[in-house]
């Protein structure tokens, strides 16, 4: 007989994810009866998979068996894949039809309730560790002995390199996924414009006041302050000489440079 391992002690940290198993038990226990061999695989089912020739039966027969109702997509290829490498292993392992028909139906009861309640990997193992006990000691009503010890250190370490190594992709491919968008623009009608206010008796101002803002003097007045083309014409030659004196200075500073970079080179060698 396998003897039930201690259970750890939980903190103030695990609270609501204790709750979220409890709910998730009580939910298992109540969709599936309580001992799963022969639950979803019956021994007529095993005969047939151990007739099966190929992968193919094999795995079209599991979704009969495990009555896999999504619609033909991934996630059907998903939950097919898993149960043939459970039944992979139960075959490795040479266990009994009726060890075989109770860990498939295990493996399937653990991903449903990990589901339904969004478990994390923690509640989801502790769900498998309860079934497996239950299966795995001899003490009617409440547990019966279909595993041995040994089959149930051999059963952990599989389901730990397994379903559990890959826990995140499976909560990723069946949960439920909420996406909400958010985003702001500016609106595509335009705002109404704003009514002009009344102007008071006071506000008004006298046109005459304000004349001399708007005298631009005569066109005699104007070309006497305008510059003749003489003085335009020595102000652009002027321009012109200092842009070419800066433009000069810069090419000597640079050919120094050059000069002084060979003579250092020189010296060196």
């Amino acid at each position: 007989r396998a003897r039930a391992p201690a259970r750890p002690r939980r903190g103030a940290m695990g609270t609501s994810t204790g709750n979220r198993t409890a709910a998730a038990k009580g939910a298992a226990a109540s969709a599936k009866p309580l001992f799963l061999y022969f639950a979803d695989v019956a021994q007529s089912d095993l005969d047939k998979l151990a007739a099966a020739e190929t992968k193919s039966e094999v795995k079209a027969l599991l979704k009969d068996c495990m009555r896999i109702d999504e619609p033909e997509g991934f996630r059907t290829e998903i939950l097919a894949d898993m149960h043939y490498h459970n039944y992979s292993f139960c075959m490795a392992r040479n266990f009994a039809p009726a060890k075989t028909s109770t860990f498939l139906s295990i493996m399937k009861t653990v991903l449903a309730a990990a589901v339904a309640a969004r478990l994390d990997a923690e509640g989801a193992f502790d769900i498998c560790k309860e079934l497996l006990l239950r299966h795995g000691v001899e003490r009617p009503p409440w547990s019966v002995g279909i595993f041995s010890f040994e089959d149930i250190k051999a059963i952990m370490d599989y389901v730990h390199n397994s379903f559990f190594r890959h826990y995140r992709l499976y909560m990723y491919a069946f949960m439920t996924h909420c996406d909400l968008g958010l985003g702001a623009g500016a609106p595509s009608v335009a705002p109404p414009l704003a009514r002009p206010s009344p102007l008071s008796p006071a506000d008004e101002v006298d046109a005459d006041s304000l004349a001399h803002l708007f005298e631009f003097g005569t066109e005699s007045e104007l070309a006497e302050t305008a510059p003749g083309a003489d003085d335009r014409a020595a102000l652009i030659k002027q321009k012109v000489d200092e842009g070419v004196k800066k433009l000069m200075a810069a090419f000597d500073k640079k050919i120094k440079e050059q000069d002084d970079r060979f003579e250092t080179m020189l010296a060196q060698c």
